[in-house]
Parts: structure tokens; C-alpha cells; sequence
């Protein structure tokens, strides 16, 4: 038997059968964090033994920007997550163009 909870789980069951967005449901039951849904949608795939899919905003479903900081000495570190899935590997050469605050590496094909 699943764990009681302070959220109604016939509304959240409605409201995922309804095809509502992962954000829609947490705005309309008034949960405020992301592990307080996971949690009710676990129980509520425990209580009626079924897996539920529900849909992620697109603003959620977003890549996440990820940041690089220049070190003491002035070397741009990049780590391994920033450069997944770009082609870069260790010993790469690159082309290096700066303008107006940004710079832009190409891989240069050996």
C-alpha cells in the first residue's frame, strides 16, 4: 500500500490523464519542487500498478547553458559535458576567432 500524502491523487491521476504538461499539473495542485511531483507520480504508478508518461515543456525540455570560467593563468578550461556530442577530443586542434566578447572554436579536420 502506498504512503499517504497530503496531495489529492485522484486530481493528480485527472490531471495526467488529461494530457496536462508536468508544469500545468505542478502550478494547478500547488507543488512547489520537482522531487514533491516525482514522488507523487511514483506513488501513483505504485497504486494503480501502470507507468504514466508525462509531458515536459518544451521551455523545461530545454538544453541547459552551460558555463566556462578562464583560470589564473588565463586557460579557458571546457569539460567533458560542455564538449559532449561536439567532436572534440583530447589532443584536437582548434581555430580560434574572437569578436565582441565571444569566442568561436572550429575543429580543424586533420
Amino acid at each position: 500500500m502506498a504512503p499517504r500524502t497530503k496531495y489529492d491523487l485522484d486530481l493528480f491521476r485527472q490531471l495526467v490523464l488529461s494530457g496536462k504538461t508536468k508544469g500545468e499539473i505542478m502550478a494547478e495542485m500547488a507543488i512547489k519542487n520537482h522531487p514533491t511531483f516525482n514522488s507523487l507520480k511514483l506513488k501513483l504508478m505504485e497504486v494503480d500498478k501502470k507507468y504514466y508518461r508525462i509531458k515536459v515543456t518544451k521551455k523545461a525540455a530545454a538544453k541547459k547553458v552551460l558555463k566556462a570560467t578562464v583560470g589564473k593563468r588565463n586557460t579557458l578550461t571546457l569539460s567533458s559535458k560542455l564538449l559532449e556530442g561536439s567532436g572534440f577530443e583530447p589532443g584536437s586542434s582548434f581555430l580560434v576567432t574572437i569578436k565582441k566578447n565571444k569566442i568561436n572554436l572550429a575543429l580543424i579536420e586533420e
